[in-house]
């Protein structure tokens, strides 16, 4: 691919977007896949696939919106930041109802630890309403599919003995240094 290098972001390279998801609908969607994906197999809450910001959005009838946004931007997140938002989803989570939570804005994708993104959310929301832990109100048959995509059982297991990111980052980051060293004889671009 001629003029290509690693570092570029798709909208760089001129070529036209085709969706590799009906929910990934421009590039900047599949950024913020990461960001909430992972949560959005639980089903407990909206994270914008239904409405028009799909993995964009934290969003339950019993969150407030504005008391979540001004804890999340405290944190000083690299990388994030976080508006209230209210909206009706048209379909999926929340289909109807008038729910209202965040929208994430990723202004630096290169310092936002995106992954863990939905874990801070968890982790705020477990402090703000800790009678409505996502793992305990979600449909107890979608947590098999929240561990296949973690890759293990053991992310679920160290979150949910506090509700702190703290207690699973390092594990989460374990891999990655040996992963980027082990493929970069790999890359065919520079």
């Amino acid at each position: 691919m001629e003029g290509y290098t690693r570092d570029m972001d798709f909208r760089e390279t001129g070529m036209p977007w085709v969706l590799p998801s009906p929910h990934i609908p421009n590039p900047e969607a599949a950024i913020y896949y990461p960001v909430s994906g992972i949560l959005g197999e639980l089903y407990s809450m909206s994270i914008g696939v239904g409405y028009t910001l799909p993995f964009k959005l934290f969003c339950a009838e019993w969150i407030n919106a504005e008391q979540l946004s001004h804890r999340l931007n405290a944190r000083n997140i690299p990388g994030l930041m976080f508006r209230p938002i209210h909206i009706k989803p048209f379909y999926s989570t929340g289909k109807g109802e008038n729910i209202q939570g965040v929208e994430v804005y990723v202004t630096d994708k290169d310092a936002a630890p995106l992954a863990l993104t939905q874990f801070y959310v968890m982790e705020e929301l477990a402090e703000m309403y800790p009678d409505k832990k996502l793992f305990d109100i979600a449909d107890q048959s979608r947590l098999d599919m929240f561990d296949k995509v973690c890759g293990s059982k053991e992310i679920r297991k160290r979150f949910t003995q506090n509700y702190k990111v703290a207690d699973i980052e390092s594990y989460w980051n374990k891999d990655v240094e040996p992963f980027r060293a082990a493929s970069s004889k790999y890359h065919l671009y520079k």
